[in-house]
């Protein structure tokens, strides 16, 4: 299979290392990539793996872990159900209004109504991104987000971006917060001592943000 002729979210059935698969042009990185789906034991992955790795091994390919893939996904602003999400926000709430298509009759039986009604609400949580004003300070996953004694929302997701050279984050804020240039006053309940911070909301994606390396 010509692993180059598969287009962006698109996937053709083929062959590797004689195991039958999807061949899938997806990912969660926000770079280049493919993912493959097969039947098989634990012999037929290590089979596909190691022949990965050994095609690879002329461009200098590496594996990568868990905490590497959720760097790179926080750059791109890609969400984890459970991370960036809580019973409070909806699709709305987290910029994902395109996916409700209000063309489709369907649509309006199950969940429409509800975004209807919080659309037009005020104070509702809202996704934002986040640079640190001080690049090198990194607040943990659930700090606080207050105004004055007020608690306004909480970091989801927090890191240092190697590619950025600089701590970016997402968080759900109140609404009047959610806007490019506001500040964020963060706070830490560390066990040796509060910690405090401050963060300017950016736009998301962090990185590439029209694309162009997922969809080369």
């Amino acid at each position: 299979t010509n692993l180059s002729a598969i287009k962006f979210y698109n996937f053709e059935y083929g062959k590797f290392a004689d195991v039958d698969m999807i061949l899938s042009r997806t990912g969660y990185t926000g770079e280049t990539g493919f993912e493959f789906y097969f039947r098989g034991d634990f012999n037929t992955a290590r089979k596909v793996w190691d022949s990965i790795m050994e095609a690879g091994k002329e461009f200098g390919i590496r594996p990568f872990g868990l905490e590497a893939q959720f760097v790179l996904r926080l750059e791109k602003g890609h969400i984890i159900i459970g991370q960036e999400t809580e019973q409070r926000v909806n699709l709305l709430d987290l910029g994902l209004g395109f996916l409700w298509d209000r063309r489709d009759k369907a649509s309006k039986k199950i969940g429409a109504p509800a975004l209807a009604f919080t659309e037009g609400q005020s104070g509702r949580l809202k996704l934002v991104g986040f640079r640190m004003n001080n690049p090198s300070k990194t607040p943990g996953d659930g700090s606080v987000v207050h105004e004055g004694n007020e608690v306004v929302g909480f970091v989801c997701t927090s890191r240092f971006s190697p590619t950025l050279r600089q701590s970016i984050g997402m968080a759900l804020v109140r609404d009047d917060l959610a806007k490019k240039g506001k500040t964020l006053h963060i706070y830490q309940n560390d066990s040796n001592k509060p910690l405090r911070y401050t963060a300017t909301v950016v736009p998301m994606p962090f990185y590439d943000p029209e694309g162009k390396r997922v969809k080369s």
